[in-house]
């Protein structure tokens, strides 16, 4: 079953407008925030309340965001949240406990630029994810086998043995599978950005 997700920027209206969208927000960049922040080299604990954090003052500042994609896109602005409060974190738990802790060091040293190039890297995995996600229950087991074989490098006339199947179906059944996730990674990255 297909999800039905709107463009970003009719989603950032509707969430300026009326925070009910708020929870479909949250489902498309909730794990995406939550990536960029453990790229940084942030434990999964610290990671999932900064998650929350940036959520938050996301929640609270979004109704005065000015959507410009000719600017900058909209995850610039939710990359640049992210590592500020990353960085709010560190220099706190500096004072906090007085430590330098090289985890969390090398967290305050990303540039912007480097936490966009990071940012982007994170948002094409999250979408590929997200478009495996979609399409994964459309196919027969044979035919993700398949895709899910001939991406693992083995050979087609050994996947063709073991599923009992000719060369050429293995061919097809991974062909269908790879252009319906190319597919619905085009669909996903036209309507988020």
């Amino acid at each position: 079953m297909e999800k039905a997700f709107n463009t970003q920027e009719t989603l950032l209206f509707r969430v300026q407008n009326n925070m009910d969208s708020w929870d479909e927000f949250t489902s498309i960049y909730e794990r995406y925030i939550y990536l960029i922040i453990r790229a940084m080299k942030i434990n999964h604990h610290d990671a999932e309340d900064l998650t929350q954090d940036v959520l938050l003052k996301v929640w609270k500042n979004i109704p005065n965001y000015e959507y410009n994609p000719n600017h900058a896109r909209f995850r610039t602005w939710l990359s640049r949240i992210c590592r500020n409060r990353v960085i709010d974190f560190v220099r706190k738990k500096k004072t906090d406990t007085n430590k330098v802790i090289k985890n969390h060091e090398d967290a305050e040293l990303i540039t912007q630029p480097q936490i966009e190039a990071l940012a982007e890297e994170e948002w094409k995995a999250h979408v590929s994810t997200a478009a495996w996600d979609n399409i994964k229950n459309e196919f027969k087991t044979d035919a993700m086998s398949c895709f899910d074989m001939m991406n693992e490098g083995i050979p087609v006339a050994d996947i063709a043995k073991q599923l009992n199947l000719s060369e050429s179906s293995v061919y097809v059944y991974s062909k269908r599978v790879r252009d319906q996730l190319v597919s619905e990674v085009r669909r996903l990255n036209n309507n988020w950005n």
